[in-house]
C-alpha cells in the first residue's frame, strides 16, 4: 500500500483502509481494524485495536498492548476509539481483561505525551489529558473533562462532565461534574465556570449549578439530605445529573475545600 512505509510491520490480519498513513518502523500487530485518514507516525505498536477515522498518531504509542493486570489471562481483548483522536509522544493505552467490555476512548479527544490510560478505562468525547497523567484501570471519565499535568487517577474512580483536575492532583475519591479539583487527596474548589460557558450551557443554568453545588457541598446537611433536597425542587437536567453522579458513586464522592473563593473561576 502506498501509505505504508516500507520498513513497517503489518500483521497480515489486520484491516486498514488504504488512505491512511503508516510511518516508519510501526509494528501493527494482530486483530487491528484502522479506519479511514488516520496518521500513524514512527515507532508505535498497534494491537488488539478497532480505530475510527482522521485519529493523529504522532510517534512511539503503544495502543492495545496488554494490560498491567496479574489476572490478565492472555485474552484476545481490545481497545476501542472513536473520531479525530490526536495522540501524543509515549503515550500508552492498554487493552480490557474482559472480553466482552473494551477499553474505549471516545472522539475528539487529546492525550498529551506520556500520559497513561489503563485497562478497561471508559474515556468520553472532547476530554484533554495533559502530559504525565496517570489514569488507573476501570476508570470512568465522562465528556469534556479536563485534566492538567501529572494527575494520578485511582482505579474504579468516575470523573464527571466537564471537570476540571488541577495539575498534580491525586484522586482516591470520584469527582463530580462540572467541578475543579486539586490536592494530594484531591478537593472540590469550586466549579468549571469557563469550560460550561464554553460548552454553551446558559447563564441560568450555570446558576443553577452554581446553587446546586453550594447546597451538596458548602451546606451543613448529609449529602444524601442535600441531594434530596434538590430533587424535591424538580432540578434542570444538569443538576440532575449531579445528583445521580453522586448517589452512584462506590468509591465516595471528593468532599469541598474550606475557604475557597466563593467566584468559581468566574
Amino acid at each position: 500500500m502506498p501509505n505504508i512505509h516500507p520498513t513497517a510491520v503489518i500483521d497480515p490480519s489486520a484491516q486498514i483502509d488504504r488512505s491512511t498513513q503508516i510511518g516508519p518502523f510501526t509494528v501493527i500487530g494482530p486483530n487491528v481494524i484502522i479506519g479511514k485518514d488516520n496518521i500513524i507516525g514512527p515507532h508505535c505498536v498497534i494491537e488488539n485495536t478497532t480505530m475510527g477515522d482522521k485519529n493523529r498518531i504522532i510517534a512511539s504509542a503503544f495502543i492495545g498492548v496488554m494490560p498491567q493486570d496479574l489476572s490478565y489471562n492472555g485474552e484476545d481483548t481490545r481497545v476501542v476509539m472513536g473520531n479525530g483522536n490526536q495522540i501524543r509522544e509515549c503515550v500508552t493505552i492498554h487493552r480490557s481483561t474482559k472480553l466482552d467490555v473494551p477499553t474505549s476512548i471516545g472522539n475528539n479527544c487529546l492525550l498529551m505525551a506520556n500520559s497513561h490510560v489503563a485497562h478497561d478505562c471508559h474515556l468520553g468525547n472532547n476530554i484533554i489529558v495533559a502530559n504525565s497523567t496517570g489514569i488507573a484501570g476501570h476508570v470512568i471519565v465522562e465528556d469534556r473533562v479536563v485534566m492538567s499535568g501529572m494527575v494520578g487517577i485511582h482505579q474504579f474512580v468516575r470523573v464527571g462532565t466537564m471537570a476540571m483536575l488541577s495539575g498534580g492532583a491525586m484522586l482516591p475519591l470520584d469527582i463530580p461534574p462540572y467541578c475543579i479539583a486539586q490536592g494530594e487527596r484531591a478537593r472540590l474548589v469550586g466549579l468549571n465556570i469557563v469550560g460550561m460557558r464554553r460548552a454553551g450551557l446558559s447563564r441560568e443554568t450555570i446558576m443553577e449549578i452554581r446553587r446546586a453545588f453550594k447546597t451538596l457541598f458548602r451546606g451543613t446537611k448529609r449529602l444524601e439530605e442535600a441531594m434530596a433536597e434538590l430533587e424535591a425542587e424538580h432540578p434542570c437536567k444538569e443538576v440532575q445529573h449531579m445528583i445521580d453522579f453522586c448517589r452512584a458513586s462506590s468509591r465516595g464522592v471528593a468532599l469541598a475545600k474550606r475557604k475557597v473563593n466563593e467566584a468559581d473561576n468566574d
